[in-house]
């Protein structure tokens, strides 16, 4: 690594879901990098945002991510960090993280839901059914960032614009509303395309969990948004 490499300072939410995972997948990813120097920490307070220039959401529960983020004004601090000033800063929701990241929710809970919006989708709840029905399945990768690599070794996917999708009562991306909304991943079961990894500008949301697998390629592209998206503002 250069002496003028430039640091990136990267947080996974640790509220619940597979934040480990992540950490793990993000420390992989980051130490084959030569052009940045990338930290990565979990996250559990607020304040830990403003030193931040990337933040990953993991999976879990919806609800009880939305009344944890309802706590000590962590929420608006969050929809701050991504949407808000000049410095707006790279995130990424897996899973329960697509549905905050969303614009439009379908079935919205009684009580109404903590979102941070900011990516033009509807989105729905338990599309692929429930924990029972969980499954793995191949992906079509849309993105040519994303192929760059080639899969892991020993990857049954070893085609440079396929990945391995694990789907755990995911929820379902229902229609792309904005032209700005970049498709990444896409998931043939049969019955057509169905859109399940989205980019718009520097929010990303997939549903499914890369880190849940040995493919670090996606962690990868989240730290090149990171790294690119800091030098453009820091400008």
């Amino acid at each position: 690594m250069s002496e003028t490499a430039q640091e990136a300072r990267i947080g996974v939410l640790a509220l619940q879901g597979g934040f480990a995972e992540h950490v793990a997948m993000l420390e992989s990813a980051a130490d084959a990098r030569k052009d940045a120097k990338v930290v990565v920490e979990e996250v559990k307070y607020p304040e830990q945002l403003e030193r931040l220039d990337g933040l990953v959401i993991p999976g879990g529960e919806s609800t009880t991510l939305s009344v944890f983020l309802c706590q000590n004004g962590f929420g608006e601090k969050l929809r701050a960090f991504a949407r808000e000033g000049e410095r707006r800063r790279c995130v990424w929701g897996t899973c329960a993280g697509l549905i905050l990241l969303s614009d439009h929710l379908d079935s919205q809970k009684q009580g109404g839901q903590v979102t941070l919006g900011g990516i033009d989708i509807q989105v729905t709840r338990n599309a692929y059914g429930k924990q029972i029905n969980s499954f793995e399945a191949p992906l079509k990768i849309k993105a040519p960032a994303l192929f760059r690599q080639a899969p892991p070794p020993g990857s049954t996917h070893q085609a440079h614009d396929e990945c391995l999708g694990v789907f755990i009562r995911a929820p379902g991306i229902v229609r792309v509303n904005s032209d700005l909304v970049q498709t990444l991943a896409t998931l043939d079961r049969g019955s057509g395309e169905k859109v399940v990894g989205v980019r718009q500008g520097h929010l990303m949301a997939t549903s499914f969990h890369p880190e849940l697998t040995s493919d670090c390629r996606w962690h990868s592209y989240f730290i090149d948004m990171v790294v690119t998206y800091k030098s453009s503002t820091s400008l």
